[in-house]
């Protein structure tokens, strides 16, 4: 019955989903959006034992039900701490069958074998035999929301557990009123600065201090401009747009000038064309303008830019727990020197609050549409079971991220870690992904913004009509969901 009600749907976005397969150019399984693996961020320092929470005893239920349950990753993969996944996910699931008898989890790890992209689930979508749950990055999971295939997850959280969520996070969830997704996991875009070229050159004073390492748009030029010295092979800071990745580290600094809003959730609309996002686009075009940054940034990746800061030759960017992650790495290994560095917040426009920390893309659960009520009960019973705080947390250092229920017992003394939560849970947190609320396709608006990206970061760009462009195209793209 189920093939037989996806297999009509199916046909008519197979394409659709197909070209939305590519892999999204991020990270993984290290601290940056990958498509190999959700997004990780530096290993945190505090593991908790991987004890399965101990489910609730449910009366046996009915007729047998079997459940699968997939998750993005090849097999082989483990933890943080070396566990294998699938050990981990088989005790969580043991405990819980027992006690729901009747109630059967098959767990697969899907999709990395298929080049990091999700070949696998779409090919399964096609052939009407989708999984029931899926556990992936939510750029992944939303497409097919986009394509109509999910579940409410309404039900699958209490009032205490909505209370529990980031925000931020949580909206980034729902279409309207619709949870189509529930979060286990994120990780926050900080600013981190190679404090060690500030103090050769005599410049320490210009940086932000603690506790909470804030600065204006002003104090950031100032201290920029001071630093910088490409005679010498150093530049302020870096930026690229030679792919879509990363896309959320140049957004993050939108935060900073809250009265551009990217996208207009209630009107389902790209508003990033107005005055406001005029004025901050400006102001980081004036980085461009200054020579302040590694030059030749509508060509660059993230693969050509990390030798830069590897090198100690920029010094503050964007990306700070993925670039806190690989000069960890580069010093074990010996092939980058050590330095001393901290971590910041993106600056904000003199006179507004403080910059609230960006967001990377959350890994989340989401549940292909059912048609038996009595499987459909126990799948959303077995989520609700999943996201608790315990599993979640697990979960998320599994990743090398962090939880974002706020209950959950974390403790990190990686500043990498617990400096940008306690400063999202003190500032707030911003979607840099622009994806709250979007309808549909955003896979096609990423790749528009990429492109606006590109024209952009170039001599004497008109801001406005890159800006209009894209607003234009984005809009189309999102009015076919109407």
């Amino acid at each position: 019955m189920k093939k037989l009600v996806f297999l009509l749907t199916v046909l008519t976005i197979f394409s659709t989903l197909l070209s939305a397969c590519a892999p999204q150019a991020t990270p993984a399984p290290a601290p940056t959006q990958a498509a190999a693996a959700p997004t990780a961020a530096p290993a945190p320092t505090a593991v908790p034992t991987a004890v399965p929470t101990v489910a609730p005893t449910v009366a046996p239920t009915a007729a047998p039900i079997a459940i699968t349950y997939w998750a993005f990753g090849s097999e082989g993969s483990a933890m943080a701490d070396g566990t294998l996944w699938t050990d981990w996910y088989a005790k969580i699931f043991d405990a819980y069958q027992k006690a729901h008898p009747g109630v059967t989890v098959n767990f697969a790890l899907k999709g990395y074998d298929a080049s990091g992209s999700t070949l696998v689930v779409d090919t399964a979508v096609a052939a009407g035999t989708p999984p029931d749950i899926y556990f992936d990055t939510k750029f992944r999971v939303k497409k097919y929301q986009d394509a109509k295939l999910l579940e409410d997850l309404t039900p699958a959280l209490t009032p205490a557990d909505l209370a529990a969520y980031d925000p931020a996070v949580l909206a980034g969830a729902k279409s309207g009123n619709m949870l189509w997704s529930i979060p286990a996991d994120g990780g926050y875009w900080n600013m981190i600065v190679n404090k060690s070229l500030f103090d050769k050159a005599g410049k320490s004073d210009l940086l932000p201090k603690g506790p909470d390492y804030t600065w204006t748009t002003e104090e950031f030029m100032k201290a920029c401009q001071a630093i910088n010295d490409p005679a010498h092979k150093v530049y302020c800071t870096a930026f690229f747009a030679g792919s879509t990745s990363m896309d959320s580290a140049t957004n993050a600094w939108l935060a900073g000038f809250p009265d551009c809003k990217f996208f207009d959730a209630a009107t389902t609309k790209y508003t990033v064309n107005s005055p406001a996002c005029v004025e901050a686009f400006t102001f980081l075009h004036g980085i461009y303008d200054k020579g302040l940054m590694v030059p030749g940034a509508a060509g660059l990746i993230d693969d050509t830019t990390d030798p830069y800061w590897l090198d100690q030759q920029v010094a503050i960017l964007g990306q700070g727990n993925w670039y806190d992650s690989i000069t960890k790495k580069g010093v074990a290994a010996k092939t980058a020197a050590a330095r001393d560095y901290i971590f910041v917040q993106f600056p904000n426009k003199p006179g507004a609050p403080v910059t609230p920390v960006g967001m990377a893309n959350p890994d989340v659960w989401g549940v292909f549409k059912q048609t038996d009520p009595a499987k459909l009960k126990a799948i959303l019973d077995l989520v609700q079971f999943m996201q608790q705080p315990d599993n979640a947390t697990q979960i998320a250092i599994g990743w090398g991220k962090v939880p974002v229920r706020t209950d959950a017992k974390f403790q990190s003394t990686d500043p990498s870690v617990a400096e940008p939560l306690a400063a999202a849970r003190k500032f707030g947190s911003y979607d840099p992904y622009f994806v709250n609320g979007v309808p549909c396709n955003y896979t096609d608006v990423r790749t528009a913004w990429a492109d606006a990206r590109q024209a952009f970061w170039q001599d004497k760009a008109n801001i406005q009509s890159v800006l209009d462009a894209f607003v234009t195209r984005a809009n189309g793209i999102v009015a076919s969901c109407q």
